[in-house]
């Protein structure tokens, strides 16, 4: 992994709000030249600090978290990746506590919700799963 400094920080944060924002925008926002905004976000996503540019959208009417608890000696990365590969879900993180991994989902309606609850209770060595439902994202 690279390492990173205070400008390549300011850099991550303005790409997190808006990644659309042009080299021109971002070296004005930054104070620091076209280039170098180049230069940092080629060592960044080369380096691996950068894994995927994405966006958000505010098209769908569901907005879920869903929470997985699997079985001990589960390989995690397995579970996880079949979850991501569902229709709906968004993001999926392999989390400490009391679950497992956390599945963020959007869908159009409730029923949508549901199934992909379903598709996911149906992945060998899922124990159980809890769901909250996202009110405002701000």
């Amino acid at each position: 992994m690279v390492e990173t400094d205070e400008l390549d920080e300011r850099l991550l944060s303005a790409l997190r709000e808006n990644s659309r924002e042009s080299f021109v925008e971002l070296s004005k926002r930054l104070d620091t030249s076209e280039g170098t905004v180049r230069a940092r976000l080629k060592k960044l996503t080369d380096g691996g600090v950068i894994r995927s540019f994405t966006i958000r959208t505010a098209m769908k009417n569901v907005k879920a978290i869903i929470d997985i608890n699997i079985d001990t000696n589960v390989n995690t990365v397995d579970i996880s990746t079949k979850i991501g590969k569902i229709k709906g879900v968004e993001q999926v993180f392999e989390v400490s506590g009391d679950w497992d991994i956390v599945a963020i989902v959007e869908t159009m309606s409730t029923a949508e919700l549901n199934d992909i609850i379903e598709q996911i209770r149906k992945i060998p060595r899922t124990q159980s799963t809890q769901t909250r439902l996202i009110l405002r994202e701000i």
